[in-house]
């Protein structure tokens, strides 16, 4: 029994000191980098994270991030594809018949080298349609400008008649208010002549009764002839008559009935007649000038509306050449052709590309790495790339951009590497790329 409990003694020991060693090294979770590939991506392969071969075109030792790490510096591989960032396709504007297909699928075509022959029949139809409503809508625009300046001319005539109808009415007005101003002159020059007959006939007769009663009163005392007396008194009667004549004239011109007031009565109403005229002329004046100015707003409506159509017109034709200089459809860039979907003898459609080039010009490796290894990147981080249509070779790379916002998949970060030099690389290649990282 004792050596029971000795055994029993020594194994609990030894469990216990194993449990201790267990707890200051624990055992190290299995590696979570395995290469993966996320289907969903566009840019190509999934980035991924594993073990790397050394890159020939570097001497240094570099592990990938689950292998061990020495000093500060570690390879992440990760897996990409080539991308073109300029690429271009050829379509039509219209519906067009392919006559024939000038370049193929894989085949570099240079800026400006024709890839298609359209037929131009429908777009040469198009055109001279075009022409010909450019050539009415002018022969429309012309007459309406020739329309607006008769229009000015007559508004101009009808204004100018309105003025001068104002112009002799106020000549009138003018004869009217000298033809007035002479009337009161003369009542004035025939009432001054008539008051100075009174004056004069009132003195003749003062003095004609002074006479009679000098003598009046010497015949009381028989100083004077009978014949005398009478005399005097005749001399008194006649310059009373002549006073009352004088009187009377007075009268007349004061009333005017068939004298002198009465032409200054005529002159004032036709000076009231006058002014009339002239307010009419005023009056027609403005609204000549009114008329004018509407007929002239209308006619300058139909000036720019005719207008529009010619520039409508010669737009219409401008798109009809632009379209019927598109019988033969040239590449807008430099590149590869990587498709062409249609052959000759069918009917381009506009919303339908007939073949897409991409640029070999500034091609860059797109890769897609994990959320928790996006630390290690930064902008120009050096990396190799390699792919394997050109087996023993590395290319030179640089980080040029890693985004901020996570792919659909919410887990991978797009990382683009611009390609040094002009490797020759096709786009939709996968690449291998190995980045120095640091841990």
């Amino acid at each position: 029994m004792s050596r029971i409990w000795i055994v029993a003694i020594i194994a609990l020991v030894v469990g216990i000191a194993a449990v201790g060693l267990v707890l200051r090294h624990p055992f190290a979770p299995p590696d979570s980098l395995a290469p993966t590939r996320d289907t969903n991506s566009t840019a190509g392969p999934a980035a991924t994270a594993q073990p790397a071969a050394p890159a020939q075109s570097s001497g240094q030792s570099l592990k990938s991030p689950g292998a061990e790490v020495k000093g500060d510096s570690s390879r992440t591989a990760l897996l990409g594809s080539v991308v073109a960032p300029v690429q271009a396709t050829v379509s039509v504007r219209a519906p067009s018949l392919i006559r024939r297909v000038l370049a193929r699928e894989g085949e570099t075509v240079h800026a400006g080298q024709p890839v298609f022959d359209l037929d131009d029949t429908e777009f040469a139809t198009q055109e001279d349609s075009a022409r010909a409503g450019q050539s009415t809508a002018r022969a429309q625009a012309d007459r309406a400008r020739a329309g607006l300046s008769a229009q000015q001319t007559k508004a101009r005539a009808d204004v100018d008649t309105a003025r001068g109808a104002l112009k002799q009415a106020q000549i009138k007005l003018q004869q009217a208010l000298i033809a007035r101003q002479a009337a009161e002159d003369e009542q004035k020059a025939d009432l001054r002549a008539a008051n100075e007959a009174v004056h004069k006939a009132q003195i003749a007769y003062d003095r004609a009764k002074e006479t009679q009663r000098g003598l009046e009163e010497l015949a009381r005392v028989g100083g004077v002839s009978r014949s005398d007396l009478e005399g005097a008194r005749t001399q008194s009667s006649i310059a009373q008559s002549d006073l009352d004549t004088a009187k009377s004239q007075v009268a007349r011109v004061q009333a005017g009935t068939g004298g002198v007031a009465y032409k200054v009565a005529a002159a004032d109403k036709d000076v009231e007649v006058a002014r009339d005229a002239v307010a009419q002329a005023r009056e027609g004046i403005r609204t000549a000038e009114a008329g004018a100015k509407q007929t002239i707003k209308v006619a300058a409506q139909e000036v720019h509306t005719a207008e529009t159509a010619v520039n409508q017109a010669t737009v219409g034709v401008s798109g009809a050449r632009a379209a019927r200089s598109q019988q033969r459809l040239n590449s807008p860039i430099t590149g590869l052709v990587t498709s062409i979907p249609v052959r000759a003898g069918e009917i381009a459609q506009p919303s339908a590309p007939l073949a897409t080039i991409v640029s070999l010009a500034g091609l860059r490796v797109d890769a897609l790495v994990p959320a928790r290894l996006l630390s290690l990147f930064h902008g120009g981080q050096a990396a190799h790339v390699s792919v394997d249509t050109a087996p023993g070779r590395v290319f030179n790379a640089v980080v040029s951009e890693i985004a901020r916002i996570a792919e659909p998949d919410g887990r991978t970060f797009r990382v683009k590497f611009r390609l040094l030099g002009a490797p020759p690389l096709l786009p939709g290649q996968t690449a291998r790329i190995k980045v120095l990282t640091s841990r």
